[in-house]
Formats: C-alpha cells, sequence, structure tokens
C-alpha cells in the first residue's frame, strides 16, 4: 500500500501485487492442506509377524479374536493360523459365519471371499484336548 498523501509508484505497486499472491498462495495450500487432511486415507497396520504373537484362545467356545469395522464391499479375507493341538477358525461376517477352516500344528494360510456391509471378525477355537489357537488376518 502506499503512503498516505503520496501517488502510487510502480514499486508500491508491485510490492501490493506481490503480497496479495502470498496471501492467495497461503490460503490455497491451506485449503489443499484441510481437503488432505479430511479425506479418508487407508489405514495400515502392521500384524505380528511371529506366530508366537498372534492372538490366540484356549477355549473350547468360539472366541472373537480380531475384528475390522469397514464399508460395505467385497474383500479377501486372509486367514494365517496355527494351533498347539487342533482347532479351527472361522470369518464372521456381520454376525453370520462365512467359513469354517480346520488348523493343525503348521502355520496354514486361508484366504475366504466375502461381501461386507459392516464388519469382519475372525474367530477360533480348540478343538482337541489341549493348546492354544492363534490367527492373524488381512483384509484386500
Amino acid at each position: 500500500m502506499s503512503r498516505v498523501n503520496q501517488p502510487d509508484t510502480l514499486v508500491t505497486l508491485l510490492r501490493e501485487i506481490q503480497r496479495r499472491l502470498r496471501v492467495l498462495e497461503g490460503t490455497r495450500h491451506a485449503t489443499a492442506f484441510a481437503a488432505a487432511a479430511a479425506a479418508p486415507a487407508p489405514v495400515q497396520v502392521f500384524q505380528p509377524a511371529r506366530p508366537q504373537d498372534w492372538p490366540g484362545t484356549a477355549a473350547a467356545d468360539w472366541t472373537p479374536l480380531v475384528r475390522l469395522l469397514t464399508r460395505p464391499g467385497s474383500f479377501v479375507v486372509v486367514l494365517e493360523a496355527v494351533a498347539d493341538g487342533e482347532g479351527e477358525v472361522r470369518v464372521v461376517v456381520d454376525g453370520e459365519p462365512a467359513e469354517t477352516v480346520a488348523v493343525t500344528g503348521e502355520v496354514s494360510r486361508h484366504e475366504t471371499e466375502v461381501t461386507v456391509s459392516a464388519e469382519l471378525v475372525v474367530e477360533a477355537r480348540r478343538t482337541g484336548a489341549a493348546g492354544t489357537v492363534r490367527v492373524t488376518a488381512f483384509a484386500r
């Protein structure tokens, strides 16, 4: 802005234009940043790599071990499970069991395709005399 009672010069006009550009660019970047921050970003969660660190149960009844709240859509659920003795794991889609898989002493991998409206739960139970069933799950 020019001083009071003095005419604008090219230098003062250029400074005013530069100041206004800085304000506009700052507003544009702030708006873009706010929009990016408000957009739902996919959450990537690491799972434990060692089977002994996976969530597990020694109960003979179905026990929920991992849960995913999601948007409606189709997913492939990848289960990796191991048991000290014998056991089973299953995927429960919106409260309804989808598929049950037998688990033994070796780490096994199983994929199940599901259509979900809200919630995926992976449950496990021991079917042998003793031991623990451990599982980890991923949804793609």
